[in-house]
């Protein structure tokens, strides 16, 4: 008999929050299939550079992930 070595994978809710220093100046939702939360985040920032609030004249760009179970 033979296991499963495939992980399970779960829908979360990704809320990117953009910010100028300490101001949250914007913020995009991305549903993510993913194994866990953490890879969730992950690809949720990695979605992130192409919004266009991810924007070079904007001084000070940072972003802060947060996963939810959709």
């Amino acid at each position: 008999m033979k296991g499963s070595s495939q992980l399970a994978l779960c829908v979360y809710r990704v809320e990117i929050a953009f910010f100028s220093g300490d101001l949250r100046y914007g913020a995009e939702i991305y549903e993510i299939t993913a194994s866990n939360w953490y890879q969730a985040e992950l690809e949720g920032l990695a979605r992130s550079v192409e919004s266009v609030l991810d924007n070079e004249r904007v001084p000070d760009v940072r972003r802060i992930a947060t996963a939810r179970p959709a």
